[in-house]
């Protein structure tokens, strides 16, 4: 196996079956090159449930057992620990891997760095194109990367002291004070949003103002005040697989 894609997913059930769709339309050495790990938040609405096994490429599903919010960052760390792939693509249900990028990116694969962690540009579902941002530049999913499995756990994987939404740059920032940064601008994800798949994002969890945004301030001042500040919390839930 050679990449593995990672993805959370919380009450997502209209998105992943849309993922499923696109899945079935992979080549047959995208199939097998490819495994996909679902981790299931905690959700009401299980993953499993949307499942269905004939013609998809190998995947796995595992589900943390208690149901939290935002704490998707530890469903990535679950689902890197568990990939087979050398590479892992991590990415968010609402960004798919169309067939024709699956291939483009194993294309790609054998002149990739090991050690540099990849950004993918991403395109809008409804238009086609490039998403763009303020100045015109095209703008990559900042949850989304390309990166080998132990380039992962060389960062140490997401801190999951960080609970909650808006917690994305504290990886990222440790990710890239080891990693060089690199974009595959031929590898796109599609984004969906919620006008056209209504689940395609978390929509029953409060994000920027609301109680569930993260305090990354206190967090970073309450690990310094316990001299704790290179702790990286990991595995903080239990979970089990259930596919």
């Amino acid at each position: 196996m050679n990449v593995s894609l990672v993805m959370p997913y919380y009450r997502n059930p209209g998105q992943l079956a849309l993922q499923l769709a696109e899945w079935l339309r992979w080549s047959n050495n995208a199939m097998a090159a490819i495994e996909i790990v679902i981790v299931d938040d905690g959700s009401p609405e299980p993953a499993i449930d949307v499942m269905r096994s004939e013609g998809l490429p190998k995947l796995r599903i595992f589900r943390v057992l208690e149901d939290q919010p935002w704490r998707q960052h530890g469903a990535r760390n679950i689902g890197a620990h568990v990939a087979k792939g050398q590479w892992l693509l991590l990415t968010d249900i609402d960004h798919v891997l169309t067939a024709a990028a699956a291939d483009a990116l194993l294309k790609r694969l054998g002149k990739l760095d090991a050690d540099t962690a990849y950004f993918l540009h991403r395109i809008e579902a409804d238009t086609g194109l490039p998403t763009l941002n303020e100045s015109g530049d095209r703008k990559p999913h900042p949850n989304s990367f390309v990166m080998t499995r132990d380039m992962f756990w060389r960062v140490g994987g997401y801190d999951e002291e960080f609970e909650g939404y808006g917690t994305d740059g504290q990886f990222k920032q440790r990710l890239y004070s080891i990693a060089a940064k690199g974009f595959l601008k031929k590898v796109p994800l599609v984004r969906y949003w919620s006008d056209i798949v209504p689940d395609a994002n978390t929509v029953t969890l409060g994000r920027k103002v609301t109680g569930y945004r993260c305090d990354t301030k206190a967090v970073l001042a309450k690990k310094a005040a316990e001299g704790r500040s290179s702790e990286i919390r990991t595995f903080a839930l239990p979970w089990e697989q259930v596919l």
